[in-house]
C-alpha cells in the first residue's frame, strides 16, 4: 500500500500516548473557538442523535453540548409498528441547552465560533459532505463507522486529516478503546496462538435469533421491497425527507428506510459488512498490521442478481480476501460471513453459545474467538476466549503495553485538547473502511476474482470494479473542496 496511507503499529501507540498524557501538555487551540486549557469543556456539536449518535451523546455527556442536529423528529409512539426507544425527539428533551437543526449546514454556519467538534452519525451516505465540511471549518470529527459511502469518499477525508494534522479524528469504532479488543492485539502480537494461520469473521444476526426462537416470523425479503421504490406516500411533518436524502438520488419518502431501515440499499449503505465489518475486522487489522489485500472474491445467496438489482445489497454473502505477507506475519486468508457463521473452532465447549457476531483467529497452536466488540466496556474482558482450555489455563498473559482510554469518544476529546490523534484516527479508519468497501465492490461482482494493487490502489483485472469507488451526488452536495 502507499506509504501515505499506511499506519503502523508504532503510529497507534504514539497517538495513543499522546492522547493519554494530556495532563502533562500544554493548552491548544481547540477548533476556532480560540485557546482551551486541556482541563476545559470542548463545546460540541452533533449530527443524528438517534441510536449511535445518542450513545455518543450519552459518553460525551461531560463536555458542553451546544448542539443537535437531526431530520426525523418523530416519537417513538408515531411510528406505526415500531417502537423503538431513543428517537431524536426523545434524545433531545435531555439537552434542552443544546440549539436544534434540521440542516447540519446551516447549523454549522450559523454556530460556527461555538463549535469546536463535531460528531457524524447520520446515514452512510451523508458522513463525508458533513465531516469534511466540519474540517475545513477547522473543527475536530468523530465520524462513525464506515467513514463513507465510497471509495473515493473515505481517501478525501484520509487527505483531509493529513492536511490539517492539528485537528483530531475519530471512527466509531468503539469497541476498539475496550479491553477486549486491546487484549486481542497484545494476545496475537505476543504468540499466544502461535504463526496466525487464517482469519473469520461474520454476523449472523438473522439466522441465529431465528434459530433462538423458532416461532419468531422469518423476515421479509429485501428483494421484495424494490417493487416499492416508486410508490406515493406522504411524508410526515417530522421528517425532513430531502435533507435526509443529502446528496443520494432524489427517490420517494418510504417508511422501508426509515427508521434503520436504509442500510442494505445502495444508495444509503454499505450493507452488513459495511455496518458489522469495521468493528470485527478492527482486532485483526491492528494486530496483524494488514494492509491492503492483493485479492478479494465474493460469493451471495442464489437469488440475488447484481446485474439486475441495482438497488439493495444480498441477503447474505461470503467474501474471501487474501492479504500478503508482510514483515513477520505469512500470507493470510481472511473470510466474511455476513448473514451466516463460520464453523464453530476446535476446542469451543457446547456448553457456550456461540456468538452471532465477532471474530475467529485461527494459529498454529491455538484460536482467539471474539464476539461483538461493540458492546464491550474499557477495563473488563468480557467477550475474548482463548482456545482450547489448556492453552487458556497455561498461557501467561503479557503486560498491558496497549493505553486503556476512558472510552473511544473521550480518547478523542483529549487527543483534541492535546493537539494530538487519537488511535482510531481517520488513517487507521480509512484503511479499515476501505477493506470493507472493497469487499462490497466484490460482492457486487460476485464470482469474479478482484486482484487488487495496494501501490496504485486500485483493483487490476476489472475496470467495472473500479468505476464503482465512486458515489453520485447530487447537485449543491458536492464534497467541498
Amino acid at each position: 500500500m502507499n506509504d501515505k496511507n499506511r499506519i503502523s503499529r508504532r503510529d497507534l501507540v504514539s497517538g495513543a500516548l499522546a492522547a493519554g498524557c494530556i495532563s502533562l501538555l500544554p493548552s491548544r487551540v481547540l477548533g476556532r473557538a480560540g485557546s482551551v486549557p486541556p482541563s476545559d469543556k470542548a463545546n460540541i456539536a452533533f449530527i443524528g442523535i438517534g441510536n449511535y449518535g445518542g450513545a455518543a451523546l450519552r459518553e460525551l455527556a461531560s463536555q458542553n453540548i451546544v448542539a443537535l442536529c437531526d431530520v426525523d423528529w418523530r416519537l417513538p409512539s408515531q411510528i406505526p409498528g415500531r417502537p423503538l426507544p431513543g428517537m431524536a425527539a426523545e434524545v433531545a428533551q435531555r439537552y434542552p441547552q443544546a440549539r436544534r437543526f434540521d440542516d447540519w449546514r446551516v447549523m454549522l454556519a450559523e454556530m460556527d465560533k461555538s463549535i469546536d467538534a463535531l460528531v457524524v452519525s447520520t446515514a452512510d451516505h451523508t458522513h463525508a459532505v458533513a465531516a469534511l465540511t466540519a474540517m475545513k471549518m477547522g473543527k475536530h470529527v468523530f465520524c462513525e463507522k464506515p467513514l463513507a459511502h465510497s471509495v473515493e469518499e473515505v481517501r478525501a477525508m484520509m487527505r483531509s486529516a493529513r492536511k490539517h494534522p492539528k485537528q483530531a479524528t475519530q471512527t466509531g469504532i468503539q469497541g476498539h478503546a475496550s479491553e477486549d479488543v486491546r487484549s486481542i492485539v497484545e494476545w496475537v502480537q505476543d504468540g499466544a496462538i502461535g504463526t496466525v494461520q487464517e482469519i473469520q469473521v461474520f454476523q449472523d444476526g438473522p439466522r441465529n435469533l431465528r434459530g433462538r426462537n423458532p416461532q419468531a416470523p422469518p423476515r421479509p425479503s429485501p428483494y421484495a421491497q424494490i417493487e416499492h421504490i416508486h410508490d406515493d406516500i406522504p411524508v410526515p411533518p417530522e421528517v425532513k425527507w430531502d435533507l435526509w436524502l443529502g446528496p443520494a438520488p432524489y427517490r420517494n419518502y418510504n417508511p422501508m428506510y426509515l427508521p434503520l431501515r436504509w442500510r442494505n440499499w445502495l444508495d444509503f449503505g454499505t450493507g452488513i459488512l459495511g455496518d458489522h465489518g469495521p468493528h470485527f475486522i478492527d482486532p485483526v487489522l491492528w494486530a496483524l498490521d494488514l494492509g491492503f489485500p492483493e485479492s478479494i472474491e465474493a460469493e451471495t445467496d442464489a437469488e440475488y442478481d447484481p446485474h439486475s438489482n441495482t438497488q439493495t445489497f444480498p441477503r447474505r454473502s461470503l467474501v474471501r480476501y487474501r492479504f500478503p505477507a508482510r514483515g513477520r506475519w505469512p500470507a493470510l486468508p481472511v473470510t466474511w460471513y455476513g448473514n451466516d457463521a463460520p464453523p464453530v473452532p476446535k476446542g469451543w465447549s457446547p456448553e457456550v453459545e456461540f456468538p452471532n457476531g465477532g471474530g475467529v483467529i485461527l494459529g498454529s497452536k491455538g484460536s482467539i474467538v471474539y464476539g461483538p466488540v461493540y458492546n464491550s466496556k474499557p477495563g473488563s474482558l468480557t467477550q475474548v476466549w482463548l482456545l482450547p482450555e489448556e492453552l487458556n489455563q497455561s498461557y501467561k498473559r503479557p503486560e498491558k503495553r496497549l493505553l486503556r482510554p476512558v472510552n473511544h469518544w473521550m480518547e478523542w476529546i483529549e487527543a483534541a485538547k492535546a493537539g494530538g490523534q487519537s488511535s482510531a484516527n481517520w488513517q487507521y479508519g480509512g484503511l479499515l473502511t476501505q477493506i470493507c468497501l472493497l469487499g462490497d465492490i466484490a460482492i457486487r461482482n460476485k464470482g469474479e476474482l478482484l486482484k487488487f494493487d495496494a501501490k496504485k490502489e486500485k483493483f487490476t483485472n476489472s475496470q467495472s470494479a473500479n468505476a464503482l469507488f465512486q458515489s453520485a451526488s447530487r447537485p449543491g452536495w458536492e464534497l467541498p473542496a
